[in-house]
């Protein structure tokens, strides 16, 4: 089969179609989307060389298996079920997990994938293949406040209007928080706007304005200062930014203002899924182009313009 292999460079090569382990199912992948991490990997981050890609749509061809013929998305982080931190509710965090297209497993761009059954969601028949897509990085989005019990009246400041921070965004404006999105650039403070998103450029954002909670998805190293110098004492700062280089911040300040620090990763797919299948959140506009799998390292290039947000890889074109 195809797929896009890293090893110093994106090349696209042959490699043999994956062989399902016990409690697998083969998956044949429909579309992709290219993510902030896989910019960042073949960055350096994680040391990852293989095939890259987590967010995807899919179509299980195992043969007689329930989920046979069933277009699914799939949960990244593949776990042992057995380990302490799994029996104790955390999963994502198992000390034997592999992570598909980031640490220890084949990624999306490819033609096809092999996932534990009990990662995959089944998608609504009304909700199309390009939009499922976003379903795990929305499911992202909703952990922030899955792990926060925060009040709708505090105020949060959003850092970064990326596709993460757009997508944080919709589900804050959802809630009916009290927040503003900030982006370096003007371009995208100004396209969020456009989605109706409380957004501002970042020059707009005063030194002394501060909020109680900060939320960075700069997708930076220079974020989480940046959020930080913006939190009151006491308050909360969520980190979503993963980075080749990642940042080195003033502990004292930390220590002295009593910040909480809240990293933040992972989500549950299926409230994402209800979201997207009931257009509670609509990322379509989200969507800067789309590319046939033969292009994906055009894709890439595209992907790493400041003026993209989600390309989507069609596997079937």
């Amino acid at each position: 089969m195809q797929a896009l292999f890293f090893e110093n460079e994106l090349i696209i090569k042959n490699i043999p179609i994956p062989e399902p382990e016990p409690g697998e199912v083969l998956v044949k992948v429909l579309y992709s989307a290219i993510c902030n991490t896989d910019l960042e990997i073949i960055k350096g981050y994680m040391g990852f060389r293989g095939v890259l890609g987590h967010e995807f749509t899919g179509r299980v061809i195992s043969d007689k298996h329930p989920l046979e013929g069933k277009t699914v998305v799939g949960e990244i982080n593949c776990s042992c079920g057995r380990c302490y931190l799994c029996l104790s509710g955390r999963r994502t965090h198992c000390t034997g997990r592999t992570v598909l297209g980031i640490a220890g497993h084949q990624g999306v761009f490819a033609d096809f994938i092999s996932l534990p059954a009990e990662n995959l969601h089944i998608v609504p028949d009304t909700l199309e293949g390009p939009l499922a897509v976003f379903t795990e990085p929305l499911a992202a989005a909703v952990e922030i406040f899955e792990q926060l019990h925060m009040k709708p009246s505090k105020p949060v400041f959003i850092f970064g209007a990326g596709k993460l921070g757009l997508l944080v965004s919709m589900v804050a404006r959802l809630q009916g928080f009290d927040y503003t999105t900030f982006d370096i650039s003007d371009e995208k403070a100004s396209f969020a706007s456009g989605l109706g998103l409380n957004a501002k450029p970042l020059s707009e954002l005063e030194p002394g304005e501060k909020a109680e909670v900060c939320i960075d998805c700069t997708g930076s190293s220079a974020g989480l200062e940046l959020a930080l110098s913006h939190l009151w004492p006491g308050g909360t700062l969520v980190l979503k930014t993963t980075v080749a280089e990642p940042a080195k911040p003033d502990l004292n300040s930390i220590v002295i203002n009593e910040f909480t620090i809240l990293g933040s990763r992972c989500g549950l797919f299926k409230p994402a899924l209800r979201l997207l299948e009931r257009k509670l959140v609509d990322p379509s506009p989200l969507i800067s182009e789309k590319f046939a799998f033969n292009d994906i390292i055009k894709a890439f290039e595209c992907a790493q313009k400041p003026s993209s947000h989600k390309i989507i890889i069609e596997h079937n074109a």
